[in-house]
């Protein structure tokens, strides 16, 4: 029979195939029976006391049937037809009514037998989860007791280990002890002797000390005397020079204007930087005597007009006269002439930037637009490093230039510091703080005749003005101590 409830069950079966065998997937059954309520715990005699109602209704309706019938016999025969038909229809309605009755005995018995067989399905299942619970369970107590074991091992070994780092420690400890004492000892050993060391070189130190102020009295009257020298020289040059010029003018038949010097007439001794100049009234561009650390003396070209004066050029590009692709030598003890094209040298431009130094850089295009750019810090480092270039605090309207280059070491043709595998100074026939490979680089190769045009960085360079395939008419570096 096709049993409606039965085949719930199954689709329910079907459809959660992964959940545990137990009470958890409700089914027809578990919907209708398994109410907590009466009928859930006296089913099965509540089954059984509806089909003893059923058979005892189908037993009185007979013999009221039969009962009906003999008591009717004596009726006419219409009465009895008109009768019998209704019992009829009466006792066909009962069979049905009893058919319906038994079909729902057997759907009644099938659900019971189907429960029955649910029921021993669980208690089967359950039986196994309780088993395997039980094995896991054990195993689980087995297992927390080999990990109680190791546990107690491992405080074992370890409460074995601290004695031994604590017998150590003590050990140690006392070692530490007589260490010290010894160190203690070796201390006043060494004071004793220091003390007597000092106490036997007092003479030699005041000794050498006397020397020291004699060697600093003789050096600076020798210093005097050679400035007073060359001021001499200077002197007797120039003078010579003004000779040469109203010789050669009187040759020619012209006049020689005495009172108008090319150079200062001022000049009486040495300053410490073209601002000293300045400071002490100098207000002429030209050529001074600088002795910026006491010991070296430079002839220089002060500008002293530029941006308040007291500037020291140090490089100067004007018209081609100056190879300036020459080697690492050359650059490091400077070339050129002080009114032409020069560069003052890298060891006197480490020299005069030990002190705050600013930086001005004045450019011109070969259209004649002039362009400038300041720098409130500039340092080139020793010969170790390299000559290093460290610039910085950016001002004028020329770009910056030098910010690509700070930091690096200056390269020549036969010293290249480049930090790429080009070499730059070779490339471009110059001398720079290269790095791959420039921003800017005044001292490339000077180009004519080309109203500027030129290869990509090369010749006199400055990126953020003109470009980098532009090379500049001239360009001027100048420097003046920070006050």
């Amino acid at each position: 029979m096709d049993n409606p409830l039965y085949r719930e069950n199954l689709d329910s079966e079907l459809e959660e195939p992964n959940v545990n065998n137990t009470v958890k997937s409700m089914t027809m059954f578990d919907r209708v029976f398994k109410k907590e309520s009466f009928c859930t715990k006296y089913r099965s005699f509540l089954c059984v006391v509806g089909g003893l109602l059923v058979g005892c209704f189908v037993t009185v309706g007979f013999c009221y049937l039969f009962f009906n019938l003999g008591n009717k016999q004596n009726c006419n025969v219409q009465s009895s037809v008109s009768a019998r038909k209704q019992d009829d229809n009466q006792i066909s309605r009962m069979i049905e009514d009893v058919n319906k009755t038994k079909e729902d005995l057997m759907v009644i018995h099938d659900m019971r037998k189907e429960l029955v067989d649910y029921l021993t399905d669980i208690e089967n299942t359950t039986r196994k989860e309780l088993l395997i619970v039980k094995t896991s369970f054990d195993s689980t107590l087995h297992l927390l007791i080999e990990i109680r074991k190791t546990r107690e091992q491992e405080l074992s070994k370890i409460n074995e280990t601290r004695n031994i780092a604590w017998e150590f420690y003590a050990e140690f400890r006392n070692k530490s002890k007589t260490e010290q004492l010894s160190k203690m000892q070796s201390t006043n050993q060494f004071l004793e002797f220091r003390t007597e060391m000092r106490n036997m070189n007092f003479n030699e130190t005041r000794i050498i000390q006397q020397w020291r102020n004699e060697s600093k009295v003789q050096y600076q009257e020798f210093r005097r005397k050679s400035q007073q020298d060359l001021m001499s020289f200077q002197k007797m040059r120039y003078d010579i020079l003004k000779v040469l010029a109203a010789t050669d003018m009187c040759v020619r038949n012209e006049t020689f204007n005495m009172t108008e010097p090319t150079q200062p007439t001022d000049i009486v001794s040495t300053r410490r930087d073209c601002l000293a100049w300045k400071q002490s009234g100098s207000l002429t561009d030209g050529v001074y005597s600088i002795s910026p650390d006491d010991t070296t003396i430079l002839n220089v070209y002060c500008d002293m007009t530029t941006d308040g004066g007291g500037w020291v050029v140090f490089q100067r590009r004007s018209d081609g006269s100056e190879n300036f692709f020459r080697d690492w030598q050359a650059y490091e003890d400077g070339f050129g002439t002080i009114h032409g094209e020069l560069w003052i040298g890298n060891k006197y431009l480490h020299i005069l930037t030990q002190v705050p130094t600013e930086l001005r850089i004045d450019l011109e295009a070969w259209d004649g637009q002039k362009r400038y750019a300041k720098y409130s810090s500039f340092v080139i480092g020793d010969a170790d490093s390299k000559y290093t270039l460290s610039v910085d605090g950016f001002g004028g309207n020329a770009g910056d230039g030098l910010d690509y280059h700070d930091g690096l070491k200056f390269s020549t043709y036969d010293q290249d510091s480049t930090q790429g595998l080009t070499d730059c100074a070779k490339l471009y026939r110059g001398a720079w703080w290269y790095r791959r490979c420039s921003h800017s680089s005044l001292n490339g190769e000077y180009i004519k005749g080309t109203n500027g045009t030129a290869n990509k960085n090369m010749g006199v360079n400055w990126e953020k003005f003109k470009g980098d395939n532009y090379s500049l008419k001239s360009a001027s570096m100048m420097l003046r101590r920070k006050t």
